[in-house]
């Protein structure tokens, strides 16, 4: 269960570039895994633009937020699973300022887990 290999998609409507998991395999453990999808934007593809930029800093925390994912989808399903990039987090910033930041938002994570925490 996890992320057995990578993929590289192009949207077909007007959406940002985003990293997902799909393409459902099944090994001969019967344990299911996914590919790493990178979806480029369509506007990106049509203009030749570059996507995906400086990702080489973020992919392991790609890799696994993705694979926390997978995990939830495994034991709670779908619905459970999709919710994970709903949670928000408050963030306090020098001078006492209060950010609130979603979960998938890997920059702010302070380490490889995929996840944003409240201490940065």
């Amino acid at each position: 269960m996890g992320i057995v290999d990578f993929t590289v998609a192009c949207s077909s409507d007007d959406s940002q570039e985003f990293c997902t998991y799909d393409n459902p395999i099944l090994d001969s453990n019967n344990h299911m895994g996914y590919s790493l999808m990178f979806v480029v934007s369509k506007v990106s593809e049509l203009s030749n633009a570059k996507s995906f930029t400086n990702i080489e800093d973020l992919i392991e925390r790609v890799i696994s937020h993705e694979t926390i994912h997978v995990v939830i989808l495994e034991l709670e399903g779908k619905d459970s699973s999709d919710k994970l990039d709903d949670l928000e987090i408050s963030i306090t910033f020098g001078a006492g300022r209060t950010h609130i930041i979603r979960m998938n938002y890997l920059g702010y994570a302070n380490d490889n887990t995929g996840l944003v925490t409240a201490t940065l």
